[in-house]
């Protein structure tokens, strides 16, 4: 999930991402003791890799977020809101996840924002990784819909602390190990009401939009119980493990079909229909979900899992230092370009490596002749 703007929402994105890592690792604990696999390394890297990619335009795209609601709110802002009033606080954590709720919605049911959204759900496994699987385009639809907490009047890093939050209370949802949680569940969304959310058996599709309160979806008629095990993934099972083919797979499918599409306006429909809409010229698709389709999976040997982890941990390490340096000192475009580029080469060699090509490891090994120099430009 993207956050809106504020000249300090790189770093809260740090300490997000911070606050992450320490979840991560106590949830791996939690399912080791009770004896359960939480986590397979070829699912959590592919998350953990896809969640850098969305993070790394980051410093680039908040200065266009920041002067586009920084805008509106100079300009039209209705109301003078102090953001040291704890009952404005409190209103804008419920606005904004109002605003969430409709975007989420949008998001399932108009085909060109599922593009984007749909990585998210790509995942088969339910785990705290899972929360940090997001495109990096996913915030150019989203910012759309925090816009009104400008013109209502609400400050822009006032904003960005109460996304922020809305994120982080969203990346606890994503885990098996929680329960349901008695009266709660009425009115906060839980666990359970997002494994919902993130099922593909047919009574769960398209329910439970809500960010922190599940109020919404028992409001407008979007509401589901979890009464049976979730199956996790997308319809049409994306099959990979590579970053780069799982962000650019939904776009392509949609291509594809519009380009089939003789009609001018049915080809329209097929950006701004939901996902699943077909025009009358093209066969309908086959929506039969098998609920007991085994997990994609590639087997990966003890060396190429051991890299796989160390790499990974170090490209986390690395992007939470340039988050917070970058900040606090932004450094030339120049410089931030060659970051995010490495970032984009680490995608696409781990992301080889994951799916057992042979050209992988000669891209790796150039991107490790360039990470001494990367790393100094860090430092």
């Amino acid at each position: 999930m993207k956050w809106a703007c504020g000249s300090s929402s790189t770093v809260l994105q740090a300490l997000l991402l911070f606050f992450f890592v320490i979840a991560m690792g106590l949830e791996w604990h939690v399912g080791r003791t009770r004896g359960r696999q939480v986590f397979r390394v070829s699912d959590a890297t592919s998350n953990l890799l896809l969640g850098m990619a969305q993070l790394a335009p980051a410093v680039l795209l908040f200065g266009f977020l920041q002067v586009t609601y920084e805008f509106i709110y100079k300009r039209s802002a209705a109301f003078e809101i102090k953001a040291t009033s704890p009952i404005a606080s409190i209103g804008l954590l419920i606005g904004v996840d109002f605003c969430y709720y409709w975007f989420h919605r949008f998001s399932h049911r108009v085909h060109v924002a599922w593009t984007s959204h749909a990585l998210h759900h790509q995942g088969e496994d339910y785990n705290l990784t899972l929360g940090i699987r997001q495109h990096p385009t996913q915030g150019f639809f989203e910012r759309a819909f925090y816009l009104p907490l400008a013109f209502i009047g609400f400050p822009p890093a006032m904003a960005a602390t109460a996304v922020t939050i809305n994120a982080a209370y969203q990346l606890l949802l994503h885990t098996e190990l929680v329960g349901k949680l008695g009266p709660l569940e009425w009115v906060l969304n839980t666990p359970s009401h997002h494994r919902v959310h993130h099922g593909i058996n047919p009574r769960y599709l398209d329910k439970n939009f809500g960010g922190m309160l599940i109020i919404w979806d028992r409001m407008f008629g979007t509401f589901a119980e979890e009464d049976e095990q979730p199956v996790y993934g997308t319809v049409e099972p994306v099959a990979s493990f590579d970053p780069v083919h799982c962000m650019w797979a939904p776009l392509d499918g949609a291509m594809e079909r519009a380009s089939r599409t003789p009609d001018s306006l049915d080809e329209l429909g097929v950006w701004i229909m939901p996902p699943g809409w077909r025009p009358k010229s093209m066969a309908k698709a086959d929506t039969q979900v098998s609920l007991d389709r085994p997990k994609y999976d590639v087997k990966l040997s003890r060396e190429a899992t051991l890299y796989l982890m160390a790499m990974t941990g170090l490209t986390i390490a690395m992007m939470m230092r340039y988050l917070f340096t970058n900040d606090q000192n932004p450094r030339p475009l120049a410089t931030q370009f060659v970051f995010i580029t490495w970032v984009a080469v680490a995608l696409v060699g781990l992301g080889g490596i994951l799916e057992g090509r042979p050209w992988a490891k000669y891209v790796e090994a150039l991107r490790l002749v360039a990470t001494p120099f990367v790393v100094m430009t860090l430092v």
